[in-house]
């Protein structure tokens, strides 16, 4: 793993004089070859230029004798009357189609007016139109010398430039006329010279002045072209053409290979230069690499650590002198060996194999192993390893290095604290009592055991005590001294004796308190803190059930009935008083009608009526008799029940809203009854939200099937809603959350829904308030209308 730092090797300065010499000598030859290469390549691209000019000079001359010989044709059958109009029209638009230079072939008389014109679509000129100048005398040089003739280039009707092949014609001695090809020059070079020509080279059409008529491109060539000029010899006109290579760069293009090779010779040789210098650099770090091996080695033999390193797989590739002395191997017999060390216990494989697995994979954990391993001459002792990746200079990890320390006798006092420390908690968190210590000064605890950490968090130790016992300590009023006061020679000293409820649980707690000194000289305060909530719980149910016997005793001589008819009379009494307080106002004021006062007059009627039905209903309920069921629509009784609330909830501004499907099918109840329970629910959430912001006074009546033979029914305040204890107990006689309530009103709802074989149920609301359930039955498919 340590490598030993290479030898002293002879120094030969002259080595470094060859690279030089070789450099500049393969220098010299590229820029020979380069420069044979140039030349090679100019005269080639000279002779390609003239190879490719000759051909186009022919092309062109071949295309334009193509045109003359059409024309003699022409000139032929015209001259022996074999051509007429039509058999001009086929065979010249036909020629014009084929050659797309040719704009029109025409027929003028020797005075040089336009007789034929073909193709017809022409517009380059058109029938009875007379030549101009130049053209008029191109056609008489023509007839004078009776051979063809070129007419200078003239702009066409595209203003392009082009040019007339007159053939004239005669009979015997005489002219008839000629035939005039109009010819597009541009046209002429596109379509005789191929595009793979014209892409290769910039081509310029002359004329016999060296004026330039035509050009194919609008790049201006290099400095490094190669060009040439071709004459086209034609009747009284000749035309030239320029053509040049293109080619890349420019003029500085030629010297380019040789400023690399000189650039590329001048890297080279700073390269070789900072090289001498590296190596020169180089040799002294190996200088300084081995004085440094050579202290690093002393210093890990002078350990009493003991350290081990390995590679990746787990092979030992070092030992010190501690870790040798240690397991009592020499460095030959470790390195090089991988698991299972020789070193490993038999009966402790199993372990130090896993340990060592968990290490290679990188998950040996800080605090190091603690293994049992063996010497040489068998003796167990007991070590920690610790495990840290071993770097090399790239960054990259090559293994494991390792150091092992001997605990044995750490190890042994160790076991000893632990198994006395051992004995002391388990008594402790055996008792029922939770003690715990925290020191005077800062309040910090020391010491808790299981009780009080069941109370007050498993976290407790070290956090401030006044902070974790806030919700059940005694008030430093009622100590009997101050533990931060009191003196050496005065301990232990009582600090308090008495009983504390827990603020939060609610349980009651017998607490005793002294201060003593600690183990280590300071003052603490340690606590005792039993738990009496079951003897309090008791004398508070006896003194409750000792109140309670006492207000059964004062009901009992009221009864039943008389209970319930006070409650359940009181909302049919009120409408009635309403009612008739209502008529007197109006018949007082003299603002009335008869059709009103009968209305409500009626009205209070009904509500004794009703007053009198729950009479006999309470009466039937004392004697245990069933109820009397009718199918009945549930709209129908929350219409009636929202009636008689209504007054209570314009008092309040309360807003009741009835959601009930229109399809709900009829239940079969006892109408006053249910009547009297959704009176109740309602009448309650009303009162429930007394004191809330005005938008928030909204009760909700709902009502869906639940399955295929009950329904359910519920009432939604947004009051101040029920805590925990309330809905557990809302139910029972007696209860109530109300200042004035007698707690019957709920208990008695209850028995009259079990009546209908339903359940009556409360629940809390999420965004506020309570939520009143029930189910009542509905009507069977056997069941008839009453």
């Amino acid at each position: 793993m340590f490598l030993r730092p290479p030898p002293n090797l002879p120094r030969t300065p002259w080595l470094w004089l060859a690279p030089y010499v070789a450099i500049g000598i393969f220098a010299v030859a590229m820029l020979v070859i380069t420069a044979l290469l140039q030349w090679r390549e100019q005269d080639t691209a000279h002779s390609a230029l003239e190879g490719d000019m000759h051909w186009a000079e022919r092309t062109i001359e071949n295309r334009l004798h193509g045109h003359l010989d059409f024309l003699s044709e022409l000139a032929r059958d015209q001259e022996f009357l074999q051509l007429t109009y039509e058999a001009f029209q086929v065979r010249a638009a036909r020629y014009v189609q084929e050659h797309p230079e040719i704009g029109a072939i025409v027929w003028v008389d020797t005075e040089g007016r336009v007789e034929w014109v073909a193709p017809n679509e022409s517009s380059l000129t058109f029938v009875g139109e007379q030549l101009p100048g130049m053209r008029q005398g191109a056609l008489q040089e023509a007839l004078r010398t009776r051979l063809s003739v070129f007419s200078p280039d003239y702009p066409d009707v595209k203003q392009q430039r082009a040019q007339d092949i007159i053939w004239p014609v005669q009979r015997s001695s005489s002219d008839l006329g000629a035939f005039i090809a109009m010819q597009s020059l541009e046209q002429l070079i596109r379509n005789t010279l191929p595009a793979t020509f014209t892409a290769r080279y910039s081509l310029t059409l002359l004329d016999e002045y060296d004026r330039e008529m035509y050009t194919n491109s609008s790049v201006t060539p290099t400095d490094r072209q190669i060009s040439g000029t071709i004459r086209i010899d034609l009747p009284n006109n000749r035309l030239g053409l320029n053509i040049v290579a293109y080619r890349g760069g420019g003029a500085w293009l030629p010297f380019l290979p040789a400023i690399l090779i000189i650039t590329l010779t001048v890297i080279v040789a700073g390269t070789l230069l900072q090289l001498r210098r590296h190596a020169r650099s180089r040799a002294e770090t190996e200088d300084k690499l081995r004085a440094a091996y050579a202290f690093r080695q002393a210093m890990s033999q002078s350990l009493i650590t003991g350290l081990r390193a390995i590679d990746l797989q787990g092979r030992i590739t070092f030992v010190n002198s501690a870790f040798c002395r240690m397991t009592g191997f020499d460095e030959g017999e470790l390195v090089g060996l991988a698991p299972p060390y020789p070193y490993w216990p038999p009966e402790e494989f199993d372990k130090l194999q896993e340990n060592i697995d968990q290490a290679l994979a990188g998950r040996a954990p800080a605090s190091g192993f603690e293994m049992r391993i063996m010497r040489k001459n068998g003796e167990r002792f007991d070590v920690r390893l610790y495990f840290s990746p071993l770097i090399d200079a790239d960054g990259r990890q090559i293994g494991w290095m390792a150091s092992m320390n001997d605990i044995t006798e750490p190890k042994r006092a160790r076991v000893e604290l632990e198994r006395a420390h051992e004995r002391f908690t388990t008594v402790l968190d055996g008792l029922d009592t939770a003690v715990h210590v925290a020191d005077v000064r800062n309040g910090e605890i020391l010491f808790a055991n299981r009780a009080f950490q069941n109370i007050f968090g498993y976290d407790t130790v070290g956090r401030d005590s006044e902070m974790v016992t806030a919700a059940c300590r005694p008030h430093p009023e009622a100590l009997s001294h101050d533990p931060a006061q009191l003196t050496p020679d005065a301990l232990p000293c009582e600090v308090f004796d008495g009983e504390i409820q827990h603020a939060l649980s609610g349980h009651w707690y017998h607490v005793h308190e002294r201060a003593i000194r600690w183990v280590d000289g300071r003052t603490v305060r340690v606590q005792m803190a039993a738990d009496i909530t079951d003897r309090k719980h008791i004398d508070e149910v006896n003194l409750q059930q000792q109140k309670r016997l006492e207000q059964t005793s004062r009901l009992i001589t009221m009864g039943e009935m008389a209970s319930s008819l006070a409650h359940e009379l009181n909302q049919p009494l009120s409408a009635i008083a309403n009612y008739c307080a209502g008529c007197i106002k109006r018949m007082q004021a003299g603002n009335y009608r008869f059709e009103d006062l009968l209305s409500a007059m009626n009205k209070a009627a009904e509500q004794a009526e009703r007053a009198g039905k729950i009479i006999r209903r309470m009466r039937d309920m004392v004697k245990k008799g069933d109820p009397k069921r009718v199918p009945v629509h549930l709209s129908e009784l929350i219409e009636e029940t929202r009636a008689f609330a209504d007054i209570e909830a314009q008092r309040t501004n309360t807003q009741i809203l009835v959601e009930v499907p229109e399809n709900l099918p009829r239940i079969v109840v006892d109408r006053i009854m249910i009547e009297q329970v959704l009176l109740n629910l309602v009448k309650n959430g009303i009162e429930a939200m007394h004191g809330m912001p005005v938008e928030r006074r909204q009760l909700v009546i709902r009502a869906h099937p639940i399955d295929e033979r009950m329904v359910e029914v519920a009432v939604a305040d947004r009051g101040h809603g029920l805590a925990e204890d309330d809905i557990e107990k809302i139910f029972a006689p007696f209860y109530t959350t109300k200042p004035e309530g007698m707690g019957i009103g709920l208990a008695i709802c209850r028995s009259i829904i079990e009546f209908h074989q339903g359940r009556l149920w409360v629940e809390a609301r999420r965004e506020g308030g309570s939520i009143f359930r029930f189910t009542v039955p509905m009507i069977e498919d056997d069941e008839t209308d009453e």
